[in-house]
């Protein structure tokens, strides 16, 4: 069981425009070989990376994604992108074709854990092929926040302290890793690094490399919403915030959004 999101049509064009800006994005492209590398983004949205990277003139790229109304979306659009629905445990791909698959947080989204999506990426990767997978980092200040938030979302502080009704609880207790919101339906897993790391190399992953991305999102997400704001698909920072995300990046992990690895099979 995995989550399934919805697109809005209307975010396509501005969301293609900040990819140039994407972390993760400008990390794969450092590692793609040639313009004739066979490419997969699996659980692909809205189909903007795909059509990014075939504008640079990638023309095997490949997307797979469960939506149906965001495939049927960027079908229609442009008709030339090679954009399939389907589930990513159940790919119609061969074994051992692609040069490079990227998943952009995408494996912290199946209840049962990562294995499962992991080993699906690493069935059609090429051997020597190189993956990009990406999930939410629980970093240092979401470690730190964590008790307090447990307690600001518990039935006694809602009740009794803000004068609201209590959210609804889980009824899943054995969930493996963090799970993010802290009450209410299963949205995604968060994971610690070594936790991230442990999960490539169970799945058969070689790991080349394992870095923090996106430190104005986790900026953006995790309390200091004050220097920075998220308007047309694109992070606006105060001056005040970019000193504060410059300092806060000098500790690795403290406040990213996103942990990438880079994975070899």
């Amino acid at each position: 069981m995995s989550t399934e999101f919805s697109w809005d049509e209307k975010d396509f064009e501005p969301m293609l425009a900040e990819t140039a800006n994407d972390d993760a994005v400008n990390l794969t492209l450092k590692y793609l070989p040639d313009k004739e590398a066979k490419i997969l983004e699996a659980g692909s949205g809205n189909g903007r990376v795909v059509k990014y990277l075939y504008d640079l003139g990638y023309k095997n790229t490949y997307g797979i994604e469960l939506n149906r109304d965001g495939v049927e979306f960027i079908n229609k659009k442009f008709p030339e992108l090679k954009i399939i629905r389907g589930d990513i445990l159940k790919m119609p791909y061969e074994k051992n074709y692609f040069d490079l698959v990227a998943a952009y947080g995408l494996v912290e989204h199946f209840i049962p854990g990562l294995n499962e999506p992991l080993k699906a990426l690493y069935d059609v990767l090429k051997p020597g092929g190189i993956a990009i997978i990406t999930v939410p980092s629980l970093n240092i200040w979401r470690r730190i926040r964590q008790p307090l938030k447990t307690l600001y979302y518990s039935d006694f502080f809602r009740q009794n302290i803000l004068r609201k009704q209590p959210l609804p609880k889980r009824n899943k207790k054995d969930y493996i890793y963090c799970v993010h919101p802290v009450r209410g339906d299963f949205f995604e897993y968060r994971l610690k690094p070594s936790e991230f790391k442990t999960a490539c190399q169970e799945a058969g992953f070689k790991i080349i490399a394992s870095l923090p991305i996106c430190h104005i999102d986790g900026l953006y997400h995790d309390g200091m919403g004050l220097f920075a704001k998220y308007e047309n698909c694109r992070f606006i920072v105060s001056p005040t915030g970019k000193i504060i995300n410059r300092i806060l990046q000098f500790i690795p992990f403290f406040h990213n959004h996103m942990h990438a690895c880079v994975l070899q099979k």
